[in-house]
């Protein structure tokens, strides 16, 4: 009998929950720590990082004295809709205490709720519809009374905003800055959020608002990617049961080939190589193999696209052409110095405002700045810009 392949623990491009998770024990640490600090927080990180994971690890396990719930509320596209969400959550987070829950009866009774669950279901059986932000005030000031500390780990916000701009609703993208800000820093004592997106805030907020000072009093939270000696240790852990094993010879080298040290690339060269070994019925990994994996991985183009769509999505046509521009540069030259961004901005009369889009690609894990040029953070996407435009003039 044959024994069973086994491949590594891994999820890719989803979040990784229960024994796919691999501890961030750091950064849940200094979450927490200004949690009890009553600090508002936004992670700052470039996408495919892993900070969704960590999130939903932290709201499924955060410490007893805090309500903590998770939400991903990138479909909502109205400004009520998000108030709505944002008190149902609230409630959901409370109803995981049937003793506290119990203290906040009168609100039940008055909203006439029919259905409540831990996970964020809620339905209403009130024909009049409710004012959610006012139900959100009042609420908050029961939880200042009664000193119980709701926290939600919201995800996607900048999709909520650029959803409104896209729609014309910049009023209501304002408001409801506006009261995310109102709640933060004069009411909410006891209702702490947690904000997280894979697309840059700052750039989303500035295009409505034409300034980013409504972030200034949210705690950010630096989320790096791994380290030389954590990437090593992730691999290890991931494929400490599977079939195909990695020296540190061939660990490091793997390492080495990614350069750019997130779960989500080190998950991708893992799956392909783990995939060619069992179609070969090959464990003996060499580095050759780790090489025909990245190659094969890069002719995937599914997995990179989504960061060229973006540019143009969210971002107006100029601006995304420009970028555009330098990162096919970049991918075809290695670099680019900061006289020849300059002559490019020139080019595309963008002279002005060019060096906030490039801050954008570096927030977003595009771009990195070395001495005094940048060059990709990814050879991934880096091989992805060649192969997707090819011709360069």
């Amino acid at each position: 009998m044959k024994n069973e392949w086994i491949g590594p623990k891994i999820i890719i491009g989803n979040k990784a929950t229960g024994e796919y998770y691999y501890p961030r024990t750091v950064i849940e640490d200094e979450i927490i720590e200004e949690l009890y600090k009553s600090n508002n927080i936004l992670i700052a990180a470039p996408r495919r990082v892993g900070k969704t994971s960590v999130v939903v690890n932290l709201a499924s396990n955060c410490p007893p004295e805090m309500k903590c719930i998770f939400e991903n509320v990138q479909g909502i596209n109205t400004e009520n809709g998000f108030y709505k969400r944002f008190y149902e959550l609230i409630l959901s987070a409370l109803n995981k205490d049937k003793q506290i829950w119990n203290k906040f009866s009168n609100f039940v009774n008055e909203i006439h709720l029919t259905e409540i669950s831990t996970s964020g279901g809620i339905k209403f059986n009130d024909k009049k519809q409710l004012n959610y932000l006012q139900e959100i005030d009042k609420i908050a000031e029961q939880l200042n009374k009664e000193e119980i500390k709701v926290v939600l780990f919201i995800d996607e916000l900048p999709e909520v905003l650029h959803n409104l701009y896209k729609k014309n609703k910049i009023e209501e993208a304002k408001m409801l800055l506006e009261n995310l800000r109102r709640w933060r820093q004069k009411q909410f004592k006891y209702i702490n959020i947690v904000l997280t997106g894979s697309i840059g805030i700052h750039h989303v907020v500035k295009r409505i608002e034409g300034r980013v000072t409504d972030l200034n009093d949210i705690k950010s939270i630096t989320y790096e990617p791994f380290t030389k000696s954590q990437a090593k240790e992730y691999i290890e852990h991931v494929t400490r049961d599977a079939t195909i094993k990695y020296s540190d010879v061939l660990n490091k080298y793997l390492v080495n080939k990614i350069s750019y040290r997130i779960p989500y690339f080190i998950n991708l060269l893992l799956d392909e190589v783990n995939k060619e070994g069992k179609r070969c019925n090959n464990s003996n990994v060499e580095k050759i193999d780790i090489d025909n994996a990245f190659n094969k991985v890069v002719k995937e183009s599914t997995h990179f696209s989504d960061w060229k769509d973006r540019l143009f999505e969210y971002f107006t046509e100029n601006q995304a052409v420009f970028m555009n521009e330098v990162l096919k540069l970049i991918a075809h030259k290695d670099k680019i110095t900061k006289k020849e961004l300059y002559n490019l901005a020139h080019n595309h009369k963008m002279t002005i405002n060019y060096m906030d889009l490039i801050n954008d690609l570096d927030r977003d894990g595009y771009i990195l700045e070395e001495d005094n040029y940048y060059t990709f953070v990814s050879p991934f996407l880096k091989a992805f810009w060649k192969r997707n435009q090819p011709i360069f003039d």
